[in-house]
């Protein structure tokens, strides 16, 4: 595990789920794949950056006004690879891009990260969205203070949001032919850039022997809810074999009890920081060793060093891109998802046309990559972010 790197990431803590009669995770300051802001009335799965001389770019084509709080960063398909392909084409829920080619299916992603403790996704947001990555399932009480930890790791219920059901929310996103996810995990879990591993305790640290019951826990909300399938945002350390094991054991775990469940095959995805995914890390080995049960990764590319609107930047995520593509997917990139964070506060914030830009890129260097993926909703007014990237992939790979 690279500290060095790791240092360079400040997560805002962020909450999953601000139901006030949620007593186990009502706190919207903790975060999943990225991190919320340091308000705890925000969550996210993204991180954000404390650093007073980074400022958030207001989008070149949405509102330059809105909430700055939030989650800071999100994100951060089936049994095996080829099921992943099967799980996105094969669902009457695909994709927004319905009657395209399957590369708009397969390749080519929109995911969204949805905080589910702020106002639900508008039509309009949804209506350019491939998957919805519901932020987050977590094993801890929110206080004002800080978590409690539950020490059997025990996952406390999920909320949809502004009052809805988990499984209400579900079923609007798939009206709108989203997939849905549930993310595990989060800023608030326990992160790497928090202390020193091995001397620090977390809420991940509870679930190391907790492992079965976990994946039990969230293939019940799955088939509860109707999902269509589990993402990993594990940002937390790796330097001994117990939380190794731990995360690849949830992952075979999860591909495992989800492949059982009636109704077709489902996904099962990570969305760790580009920090921990280097050719020789710890994440990187298991991503290696397990790719067969992993549906696509999304690395988060922001709050870990690598500015993509950076030609230097970029470079250097072209070559950690590349790593991950031809190594544990043997070059197929449709199952590598580009991560962004949309949150004032994150390093660096994405902006209008300037994704587009990189995505165009990407898809120089692999004409199948597998899309885009974004943290978070509160922040995406009106489908500033996602409708421009929706319409360079239906334009370019869908034949529309």
């Amino acid at each position: 595990m690279r500290h060095s790197r790791a240092s360079l990431v400040f997560l805002v803590l962020a909450a999953c789920g601000s139901d006030p009669g949620d007593t186990t995770n009502s706190d919207p300051s903790t975060g999943n794949a990225t991190g919320p802001t340091s308000d705890p009335s925000s969550a996210g799965s993204g991180t954000t950056s404390p650093d007073p001389t980074t400022s958030a770019t207001t989008p070149t084509t949405g509102p330059t006004t809105g909430p700055t709080t939030g989650p800071s960063s999100g994100p951060s398909s089936d049994s095996i690879a080829t099921t992943d392909t099967a799980s996105d084409t094969s669902s009457s829920a695909t994709t927004a891009d319905t009657g395209g080619s399957e590369a708009c299916v397969d390749d080519h992603r929109v995911v969204a990260f949805v905080a589910n403790w702020q106002e639900c996704p508008t039509p309009a947001q949804m209506a350019n969205w491939s998957h919805a990555v519901i932020a987050f399932a977590v094993s801890y009480t929110w206080t004002p203070n800080g978590v409690i930890c539950d020490e059997s790791c025990t996952i406390g219920p999920v909320p949809g949001c502004n009052g809805k059901t988990l499984a209400e929310l579900a079923a609007d996103l798939h009206a709108a032919g989203v997939k849905v996810l549930l993310s595990f995990g989060g800023a608030s879990m326990g992160g790497v850039w928090e202390g020193t591993c091995g001397q620090m305790t977390k809420c991940w640290d509870h679930c190391i022997s907790n492992t079965p019951a976990v994946v039990a826990a969230l293939t019940d909300l799955v088939a509860d809810n109707d999902l269509d399938g589990v993402d990993i945002d594990y940002e937390y350390c790796l330097h001994d074999a117990p939380h190794r094991d731990f995360v690849a054991d949830l992952t075979t775990g999860l591909r495992t009890t989800l492949d059982a469940l009636p109704g077709g095959p489902k996904l099962v995805t990570h969305a760790p920081m580009d920090s921990e995914l280097h050719a020789g890390d710890p994440y990187f080995e298991i991503v290696a060793q397990h790719a067969d049960a992993i549906s696509f990764l999304m690395p988060q590319y922001y709050n870990g060093g690598m500015n993509p609107f950076d030609p230097n930047g970029l470079a250097a995520i072209e070559d950690h891109y590349r790593a991950l593509v031809d190594g544990p997917f043997a070059g197929d990139a449709s199952r590598v998802v580009f991560g962004h964070c949309i949150e004032p506060g994150c390093n660096p914030v994405a902006t209008q046309p300037a994704a587009v830009d990189v995505a165009q890129t990407v898809a120089g260097w692999y004409p199948n990559d597998g899309g885009v993926f974004f943290w978070a909703h509160p922040n995406e007014y009106d489908g500033w972010f996602s409708g421009p990237l929706r319409q360079l992939y239906d334009q370019e790979f869908c034949g529309r």
